[in-house]
């Protein structure tokens, strides 16, 4: 009989794994859930305060339907406002930088053999030289297309109509009923088992909402300070770099440092000195985020060491391109959690089993 328990146990969890890595090849189901786990994440704290207030302010429940609405409502107010605020300019100015973008590389380019003149006494080697025309190559055929599927990618939620209208309804359920969703996948299992599932879905819950609204506050300040630093200097378009700024921030270790490409590049089309100061602003802001921000902001919500983010960051690049190093840190944190929780599994089984018997 326990042999039979143990088979069934072990059962559940493959139909599990099985699900989870369904979930991961079906891409048309794979983004809505995704976005709509991070707006749940953010939206949460906003239907919590409504239920607060209104039980202060009334001494009764608010309904968790209309608080969730409520929240809703707020997040288009806010959007709204931003988008007249911030989106308008922004689209202008990528329009611009999309309409000048081949000059841009032109005098970039004209910049890398101005370095070789005999007033700099500047080297580059042969083999860099070639890489370095060949990508302005491929910068200058794609580039148009490029800042076009930035915008796209942006800016664009859902690629079609049906998950436009998918990702709202899920989120509504998710802030709804997430709670008794994990319930109901806890109770298929034997009920000694239930205590470590739900410390699992709690732990795994705790980290991505932390990192998750703290990644966002934290791409918020950066961009904020990139956008005043570069607009203070006089470089170019500095909204679409505060928002690449913004971008990249979600890619540990490597993605300011492709952030900064850019805003040193259009810095250099203006003066040569002038892309000095923006790699000196880029190496003081992220002093700042590394030391202040992010300490403040995330606390100790991910503990990875940074070789290990690293590879992850390989293996997410590979198997997913951007997306892949963008989710890199939020999904090896839970696969560390599910990892902790398996290594011990024995003594969490002996401790359940003295708790419940067989």
């Amino acid at each position: 009989m326990s042999m039979y328990k143990e088979s069934q146990f072990w059962l559940r969890v493959t139909l599990t794994a099985l699900a989870g890595a369904l979930f991961l090849l079906v891409h048309s189901i794979y983004w809505p859930v995704v976005i709509s786990l991070i707006l749940t994440f953010i939206l949460m704290p906003m239907r919590n305060l409504f239920m607060r207030l209104c039980y202060k302010l009334t001494n009764r429940r608010l309904p968790a339907d209309i608080a969730i609405l409520l929240s809703f409502f707020t997040f288009i107010l806010v959007m709204t406002g931003l988008t007249n605020v911030i989106l308008k300019p922004l689209l202008y100015q990528m329009n611009l930088l999309a309409a000048n973008f081949n000059n841009l590389v032109a005098q970039t380019a004209a910049l890398v053999n101005q370095l070789e003149n005999e007033q700099t006494q500047f080297y580059i080697p042969e083999q860099i030289k070639v890489i370095i025309n060949d990508a302005f190559v491929k910068v200058g055929n794609y580039g148009v297309e490029g800042v076009t599927n930035l915008i796209r990618s942006v800016f664009v939620i859902a690629g079609t109509v049906v998950e436009f209208f998918v990702v709202p309804f899920i989120t509504f359920y998710f802030m709804k009923d997430g709670g008794r969703m994990v319930r109901s996948f806890v109770n298929i299992y034997p009920e000694h088992y239930r205590p470590q599932l739900a410390v699992v879905f709690e732990e795994i819950h705790t980290v991505l909402s932390r990192y998750i609204r703290g990644q966002l506050l934290m791409s918020c300040i950066i961009a904020t300070l990139t956008f005043l630093g570069m607009w203070a200097m006089g470089v170019p378009y500095p909204m679409v770099i505060g928002l690449i700024a913004a971008i990249t921030e979600w890619v540990p270790i490597v993605g300011p440092i492709v952030g900064a490409i850019p805003a040193i590049l259009l810095g250099a089309t203006v003066d040569l000195t002038l892309s000095v100061k923006v790699l000196v602003f880029y190496v003081i802001i992220q002093q700042i985020d590394s030391h202040l921000i992010m300490p403040q902001v995330m606390g100790a919500v991910i503990s990875l060491h940074p070789v290990v983010i690293v590879i992850a960051l390989l293996i997410g690049g590979t198997l997913f391109g951007v997306a892949g190093m963008i989710l890199t840190v939020p999904v090896t944190a839970v696969l560390q959690i599910l990892c902790k929780h398996l290594w011990f599994y024995n003594t969490y089984k002996e401790k359940a089993m003295n708790t419940y018997g067989n």
